[in-house]
């Protein structure tokens, strides 16, 4: 139990915040999520089949499974085409779209929206890791997106700026999402437990996109 809520404090609050706080998706909406199989993707399709969503990952062929015994519809981005797949699959697009990674990644996001759906941006992934991009102009984008008459919309989510500027919610959230692991209606995918000394092999694993759900790093291992 203990490592399952040292989950909830970022996995889940930031799945939690974004279907709720930010995207508001109702009940029976669809969604599309990318990295389905990491830590806030399998915590966002658990908190997404309580509102009994229709949803739709991207994740490599390695976690299909997972994804798929989730619930969700998994997507494999290296070898088809998330837009053509989403479109096929829908006729007019998902609800929501919820992308960490940026450039022009984002475009094809956006595009996949129905009328009233809204991307959420909450990560750079492609700039961070060199891999395209530029994060000054995926926030113009964002905000230019914004003010096409389509009747769609964009937001940016980090959790950090969230919980200075509404601390209650942060409390709130986190509150229930501990009723929730205490009623099992969630559970916390853990691939691995390493010791804080190994927190570069954890990054790693996370950047060759090895890792299903989370890593936990053990503070208590160190020798202080």
């Amino acid at each position: 139990m203990r490592k399952a809520g040292v989950s909830l404090v970022l996995s889940y609050v930031t799945a939690y915040q974004m279907l709720h706080r930010i995207a508001k998706v109702e009940k029976g909406q669809q969604i599309l999520i990318h990295g389905a199989g990491g830590a806030v993707g399998t915590a966002m399709i658990q908190l997404g089949n309580l509102l009994e969503l229709k949803i739709y990952g991207t994740a490599s062929q390695s976690k299909h499974q997972l994804v798929s015994s989730l619930g969700a519809n998994p997507i494999d981005y290296r070898t088809e085409d998330f837009v053509e797949q989403i479109l096929a699959l829908t006729r007019d697009g998902v609800d929501a779209s919820f992308d960490f990674i940026g450039g022009e990644n984002l475009k094809r996001s956006f595009s996949v929206l129905r009328q009233q759906g809204i991307l959420v941006s909450y990560g750079f992934y492609n700039s961070v890791m060199g891999k395209g991009g530029s994060i000054p102009l995926d926030f113009l984008r964002l905000k230019l997106w914004n003010m096409l008459p389509n009747g769609r919309s964009t937001a940016f989510y980090s959790i950090e700026n969230l919980r200075k500027r509404q601390p209650a919610w942060f409390s709130d959230d986190l509150t229930n999402l501990f009723k929730l692991l205490k009623q099992r209606k969630i559970e916390p995918i853990i691939s691995k437990r390493l010791p804080l000394s190994e927190a570069r092999q954890a990054h790693e694993l996370i950047e060759d996109s090895k890792i299903q759900g989370k890593i936990i790093l053990d503070v208590a291992s160190m020798p202080f």
